[in-house]
């Protein structure tokens, strides 16, 4: 009778014990990346194939010893999605010079997502805050799904995502939530949230990737950004010639590509000094701005020249999150940000906002759908890459203008199929 009732308890004990294995692997722990802004280590990405299966591993290691440690149980199935704008990151590897991570960049990500099944990682494309919109609906979606446990957030880069993290929080559900910034500094509305926090700073990048400017001119960070690029020595020239160097400078003989490249005329000694320059080198006229985005505003220099020192606005004005840039009354300058404005405090464009990476970013997109007056009209614009404005239509043979005849980029050559 005895060893019967202890067999019922055994067994009693080992279905008790199977329910609650199932009940914990009902609930899920999510993580959502923003891969723009959640980016590898170097280490990791070069590694190729590898380095993707490490990453993985990497990243399920810690949260795991997170939810043991703040939980107390380990019953669950991890969910990673990552989104991503896998052209922008390979052309900011490619200036930035981690050209063995851009090689190895595809057998990564092959990696990553064969090292379990639910780790997802998806080039959305090159579309305006594609990223964004992927992670604020899977935030939406699964935060208020009784089996959601919790979810990881990574997207603490962007103020962008600031309203739909304080939804949840307003919706008392800000416990399901743990922030997981990748860059050391979290946007300033996302950390007012106060969030619990789970840093991995041995699996992403903790500073932005900024690329350095040509000749390393720059001896200070741009208007609203904290320095990243050291400031120069003594020994390093602080700017460019005052006074436009001859034609011969742009002759190419003898000199190799970086030579050519230090020799381009400044943004002051281009508006002050006339210059008679070949076709090929033809140099913008100084027509009036008409707008931030406008062509016409194209007509000015059109060169992403740093300037030499940041600017110090009498006020400083925030970005509307909720608004695209081109929506801001008055929009944010676009010369002033990204080359040279001449026009000081008459532009009818504002220099007082203070602006993130991603806003310098959206102000280059946009610039670069308004074609550079020297390559629109046949001529071969000596700033090359650096230009700020776009010398091939961003649509290119798919553009709907182009079939009615209305685009306004009209040069030859101007709707060549963009590289994927």
């Amino acid at each position: 009778m005895e060893d019967r009732l202890r067999r019922q308890a055994e067994e009693k004990n080992e279905l008790l014990h199977e329910l609650n294995t199932l009940k914990g692997l009902e609930k899920r722990v999510i993580c959502l990346l923003d891969g723009d802004g959640m980016i590898f280590t170097q280490e990791l990405m070069s590694q190729g194939q590898e380095g993707g299966l490490a990453a993985a591993r990497k990243l399920t290691e810690r949260v795991r010893q997170f939810i043991s440690t703040n939980e107390g149980f380990e019953q669950y199935q991890l969910w990673v999605y990552l989104f991503y704008n896998k052209r922008g990151l390979l052309e900011t590897f490619g200036r930035v010079g981690l050209t063995t991570v851009r090689a190895k960049f595809d057998d990564f990500m092959m990696g990553f997502n064969q090292a379990a099944e639910r780790f997802i990682m998806v080039d959305v494309g090159g579309s305006k805050e594609a990223a964004d919109a992927k992670l604020k609906v899977h935030l939406e979606d699964n935060i208020r799904l009784p089996h959601t446990y919790k979810i990881f957030f990574g997207g603490c880069h962007d103020n962008g995502y600031v309203h739909n993290l304080r939804s949840v929080v307003t919706s008392s559900l800000g416990h399901k939530l743990v922030l997981m910034p990748g860059y050391s500094d979290v946007a300033i509305d996302i950390r007012a949230l106060q969030l619990p926090e789970l840093r991995i700073p041995e699996l992403f990048m903790t500073t932005k990737l900024v690329a350095p400017s040509y000749n390393v001119i720059a001896t200070g960070s741009p208007p609203g950004l904290a320095p990243t690029t050291p400031k120069l020595t003594a020994a390093q020239p602080a700017c460019p010639p005052t006074t436009p160097p001859g034609i011969s400078s742009f002759s190419g003989e003898g000199q190799g590509a970086a030579a050519r490249r230090g020799s381009l005329p400044s943004y002051k000694s281009v508006l002050q000094t006339p210059l008679a320059m070949s076709t090929r080198f033809v140099c913008p006229t100084m027509e009036p701005s008409e707008g931030s985005s406008d062509s016409s505003e194209a007509s000015e220099i059109p060169l992403r020249l740093p300037r030499m020192t940041p600017p110090s606005p009498p006020k400083q004005r925030r970005i509307n999150q909720q608004l695209p840039l081109s929506k801001h009354v008055p929009p944010p300058c676009t010369l002033f940000y990204l080359a040279q404005c001449r026009h000081g405090p008459s532009c009818k464009y504002s220099h007082e906002y203070i602006l993130e990476a991603e806003h310098y970013q959206e102000l280059g997109e946009n610039a670069k759908k308004t074609p550079c007056k020297v390559t629109n009209e046949g001529g071969d614009c000596p700033f090359g890459d650096e230009c700020v404005y776009g010398h091939a239509c961003p649509n290119g043979t798919t553009c709907y203008y182009l079939k009615l005849g209305k685009c306004k980029f009209i040069a030859a050559g101007m709707h060549r199929q963009p590289n994927n």
